[in-house]
């Protein structure tokens, strides 16, 4: 075993640990220390090994049965990665601000963010969202939001600081109270750093958490860097690779109105609009795969419907039950029944089919998509639509950042002997393009009604 000496004890002081490392079909190798081991064997993490990343994607890719465990884990190990060049590269912009042991207290919230990003998700991610309950059932520490809703329905950044808040109480657990809730708070923009974070960052100081926060969810996130390749891999299709590498050693940071801000060498930027094409594509092939889009929709009306008796429970205990196989054996449970039409078109495996897709950059196509449904109406087939609407680029979010600093990435580049610092959305064109919403409706119809279907459109 290597050792490292990053590790913390009391104020940000560290000591010697023991490293293990484990194999990986994306990135190989993966270290972690005696603390981040005590979390990955934590039953609030071990429930992710039967949580699905790519939910019901597996019915059409068969490959595509991998885990959120694994992918938290390769968050984790690119956040490291990042972090690690970007404190080389940029040694002279932050030693005159903070202290080794901040740098270190940084690199291991940020790392400990990257795990545990997504530990608050339930099977079937954002099908089952609809069964959580409202905000007030959940054991959440309140004092952690800046603000809250008691009757605004749960979502699922709400349940990972619920759970990241049980770490921070576990005795067993090597994480302090105030380091969860500032783990936290770089997951879900409505958390405040702890009373001791804001005592030791006050004032510009204090803005690297903007930056940290955005290298959890942003423009060139550790997120995204590793489910874009790990979900290619497992469904078998080539559009989310990207030289990943080469990405993050040009990644770096500077000062801009003495905000540490993060950068990206201009001789890197073919790499991130490959990323950003990667996205592009990752999302029309798999994430919205018109298949897996209707499967989606029979679990949304069996839960809807009731057919399926499953309750998200707001408490620590009761959501660690919460694993794909929970929901499975309810749905082929109910499937049993022949009045549970819905549970039962699942579990028979008998997909939906699409009739028709309108484009949002294409009126005359939401035109046809209007007189297609106006004809199944009149002829009284059955039929559904589900819309697929997402920004690839997260320019958007750059507003939730003020308070924190400016979180946006620049391009660094070198002209007539000057170092110049450029917004990355100025300097790509790609990126301009690409911020454009995606907005796609799928029109479908039930497999004994396909023919009738046809019929009433002269198709």
């Amino acid at each position: 075993m290597t050792v490292r000496a990053l590790v913390w004890q009391r104020s940000f002081c560290y000591a010697e640990q023991r490293m293990y490392e484990l194999r990986d079909p994306i990135h190989q190798t993966i270290e972690f220390d005696d603390r981040e081991k005590a979390v990955i064997d934590h039953p609030v993490f071990q429930r992710m090994r039967y949580v699905r990343q790519l939910g019901l994607s597996y019915l059409v890719y068969p490959g595509a049965t991998h885990d959120r465990f694994s992918h938290m884990l390769g968050a984790m190990h690119i956040a490291g990665r990042v972090w690690d060049n970007i404190a080389s590269v940029s040694a002279d912009v932050l030693k005159p601000l903070y202290k080794k042991n901040e740098l270190a207290y940084f690199r291991r919230i940020l790392r400990f963010a990257a795990l545990l990003h997504d530990v608050g998700h339930a099977p079937f991610s954002h099908v089952s969202e609809k069964l959580m309950p409202k905000f007030s059932a959940l054991e959440a520490p309140r004092d952690w939001y800046r603000e809250y809703d008691l009757d605004a329905p749960a979502e699922h950044e709400d349940y990972s600081v619920m759970m990241i808040a049980a770490l921070g109480r576990d005795p067993g657990v090597p994480i302090e109270p105030y380091e969860a809730q500032d783990i936290a708070s770089l997951l879900h923009h409505a958390i405040k750093p702890s009373s001791r974070w804001s005592k030791a960052f006050g004032g510009k100081k204090g803005a690297i958490h903007g930056l940290l926060s955005a290298l959890i969810s942003g423009e060139l996130d550790v997120d995204r860097m590793d489910y874009l390749m790990r979900d290619a891999h497992f469904t078998g299709v080539a559009y989310g690779f990207y030289d990943k590498d080469h990405l993050i050693r040009n990644l770096g940071m500077t000062l801009l109105d003495g905000r540490p801000t993060l950068t990206i060498d201009s001789t890197a930027m073919r790499a991130f609009e490959d990323f950003l094409l990667a996205r592009y594509h990752m999302f029309l092939q798999v994430y919205h795969h018109k298949t897996t889009n209707g499967f989606d929709h029979f679990l949304k009306q069996a839960f809807a419907r009731r057919e399926v008796q499953i309750h998200v429970p707001g408490t620590v205990s009761g959501y660690l039950q919460m694993r794909d196989s929970t929901f499975l054996e309810a749905l082929f449970s109910a499937a049993e029944n022949p009045k549970n039409v819905w549970s039962r078109r699942f579990a028979a495996r008998a997909p939906a089919k699409r009739l028709f897709t309108a484009s949002g950059d294409h009126p005359e196509s939401r035109e046809t998509m209007r007189k297609l449904r106006k004809t199944l109406s009149a002829a009284g087939v059955p039929f559904f639509a589900i819309n697929s609407h997402q920004y690839l680029s997260k320019l958007d979010a750059f507003k939730k950042f003020k308070k924190a600093g400016d979180a946006r990435m620049y391009v660094r580049e070198k002209s007539l002997n000057r170092i110049v610092f450029t917004p990355v959305e100025h300097y790509s064109s790609l990126l301009k393009k690409y911020n454009e919403v995606i907005d796609m409706v799928n029109l479908y119809v039930l497999p004994e009604h396909e023919k009738k279907a046809l019929k009433a459109i002269g198709a």
